[in-house]
C-alpha cells in the first residue's frame, strides 16, 4: 500500500493520484464525484467519511489512509461545554491530593439498591424513548448516586449489585453522549462501565460496553481500531451454540455487527460480510428480535438485517440495501427504536439513490413525526435531507423545506 509523505489528506490524495497516473477529471469520473469536489479536497477542504471511502476504494487503499494525525486548529468553545458540565463532573470528578474522587453527597443519608435499580431502569426507558432533555437533567445525579452506593458496600451480593448498576448507568450515559456527539466523554463513561462489568465478571454487560465503545470510536473515524477491538472481543466471548444463553448470543452478535460496520467503512467489504454471516447465526438461534439483555439492548434477526442494509449502502449498493430492508419479516419482531430508526434513514437514502426523492422524503418525515428528539441529532439524516434538495429538478416541496428546516439544512 502506498503510504504517502504528507500529513495533509489533500496533499496525500494529490500524491497518490499522480502515482496512479490519474488526472483530477479521471479520478472524479472513476469515483463518481464532480471534478470540483476532488479539487476542493486537494486544496485542503474536508469531506465526509463516505466520500473518503469512495475515493479510497477507487484508488485501492483503505479509508483510514486519509485520516492522519496532526494538531487540530483551535476552535471556539460551544454552549455544549457548559451544558455537559454536570455530566463531566459526575463521570470524571476532580480528584483530591488524597487520591479520592470528589463525588459530592448524593444519597448521603440513605442507600437503597431497589430504588436505585428502579431509577436505572427508568433511565433506560427514557433513553429508548429519545427523552434526551430528561437524560441530561437526571443522569449526573444518578451517576453520583451509583458511585456512592458502590462506596457504601464492601463485599457480598449488595456490593456486586451496586457495581452492576453503576456499570449499567454509565453504559447508558455513554450511549446518550454518543448521540449528542460528546464522544470523548462517552468513551470515559463506557470504559468505566467496562471496568465495573469485568470486576463482577458480567461478560454480556462488559461486551455491551465494548460495543458502545466501538460505536463512539467509529464516530471518531477510528475504523481499524474498532474492527480489531470487536473482532478480538468476539473471538474471546464466542458462545457454544448448543447451550448459549440469549444474553451471550446477543452480546456476541452485537460485537460482530459493530465489527462489520467498521470494516465496510474501511473498504473491507468481504470481511464485513463475514462478520454479518456469523452474527446471523446468533440471530437465527434466537429466532425473533428480543430485548431485556445486559446493557438494555435488543438483538435478533432484525438487528442483523438492518446492519446488512447499512453495509450494502456503505458499499454503494442501494438496490440490494432496499431489498434487504423489504425482506424483513414483521413476524421477526422489532429492535430498539434507535436501531430501527437508523435502518429507516438508510432506507430513505437507498430510495434517494435509486431516484425516488419523494419516497425518501416521506420516510424521513415519518421519522420526524415519530422520533423528533432522536432525528435532530442524526448526521446521516441531515446529509440525506441535503442530498434530497440537491437532487430536485424543481422547487422543493413544502415537506422537503420543512424537513430541511428541522434538520438545520440550508435550502
Amino acid at each position: 500500500m502506498y503510504e504517502g509523505t504528507s500529513s495533509d489528506p489533500g496533499a496525500r490524495l494529490r500524491e497518490l493520484r499522480h502515482r496512479r497516473g490519474l488526472t483530477q477529471e479521471g479520478l472524479a469520473e472513476a469515483a463518481g464525484f464532480s471534478v470540483q469536489c476532488i479539487k476542493k479536497i486537494e486544496q485542503g477542504g474536508t469531506a465526509r467519511m463516505e466520500t473518503y471511502r469512495q475515493i479510497a476504494k477507487t484508488l485501492g487503499v483503505t479509508t483510514v489512509w486519509f485520516i492522519t494525525p496532526g494538531s487540530p486548529e483551535p476552535v471556539a468553545e460551544t454552549g455544549n461545554v457548559a451544558l455537559l458540565a454536570a455530566m463531566r463532573a459526575a463521570i470524571t470528578p476532580p480528584v483530591s491530593i488524597s487520591g479520592v474522587p470528589m463525588y459530592g453527597t448524593a444519597d448521603w443519608d440513605d442507600v437503597a439498591l431497589p430504588r436505585l435499580r428502579d431509577a436505572v431502569d427508568a433511565i433506560a426507558l427514557a433513553y429508548h424513548g429519545d427523552k434526551y432533555d430528561h437524560l441530561a437533567q437526571v443522569l449526573p445525579a444518578l451517576i453520583r448516586s451509583t458511585h456512592y452506593h458502590v462506596g457504601r458496600f464492601d463485599d457480598g451480593s449488595d456490593s456486586q449489585e451496586a457495581v452492576r448498576l453503576r456499570a449499567d448507568v454509565l453504559g447508558l450515559a455513554g450511549r446518550y453522549l454518543i448521540q449528542v456527539r460528546a464522544h470523548d466523554l462517552a468513551l470515559a463513561a463506557l470504559q468505566q462501565s467496562l471496568r465495573d462489568a469485568l470486576t463482577i465478571g458480567d461478560v454480556p454487560l462488559a461486551a455491551s460496553a465494548v460495543c458502545s465503545q466501538g460505536w463512539a470510536m467509529l464516530r471518531q473515524g477510528r475504523l481499524e481500531e474498532v474492527e480489531r477491538l470487536c473482532a478480538d472481543t468476539a473471538n474471546e466471548i464466542e458462545p457454544r451454540m448448543s447451550d448459549a444463553t440469549a444474553d451471550e448470543l446477543a452480546a456476541w452478535g452485537w460485537i460482530l455487527l459493530r465489527a462489520a460496520g467498521a470494516a465496510v467503512r474501511n473498504n473491507r467489504t468481504s470481511e464485513a460480510h463475514e462478520y454479518l454471516s456469523l452474527a446471523e447465526t446468533a440471530g437465527a438461534r434466537l429466532g425473533t428480535e428480543q430485548d431485556g439483555f445486559s446493557g438494555h439492548v435488543a438483538f435478533g434477526p432484525v438487528s442483523v438485517a438492518l446492519m446488512r442494509v447499512e453495509v450494502e449502502m456503505v458499499s454503494g449498493e442501494p438496490a440490494r440495501a432496499l431489498d434487504a430492508f423489504n425482506n424483513i419479516s414483521p413476524a421477526a419482531g422489532r429492535p430498539n427504536s434507535s436501531t430501527w430508526n437508523r435502518g429507516q434513514i438508510e432506507r430513505s437514502r437507498a430510495l434517494l439513490n435509486l431516484g425516488d426523492a419523494d419516497s425518501a422524503t416521506e420516510v424521513l418525515q415519518a421519522l420526524k413525526a415519530k422520533s423528533p428528539g432522536w432525528l435532530r441529532y442524526q448526521q446521516r439524516a441531515k446529509d440525506t435531507a441535503e442530498d434530497i434538495l440537491k437532487a430536485r429538478t424543481r422547487v422543493p416541496s413544502g415537506e422537503q423545506r420543512e424537513l430541511a428546516d428541522f434538520l438545520g439544512v440550508n435550502n
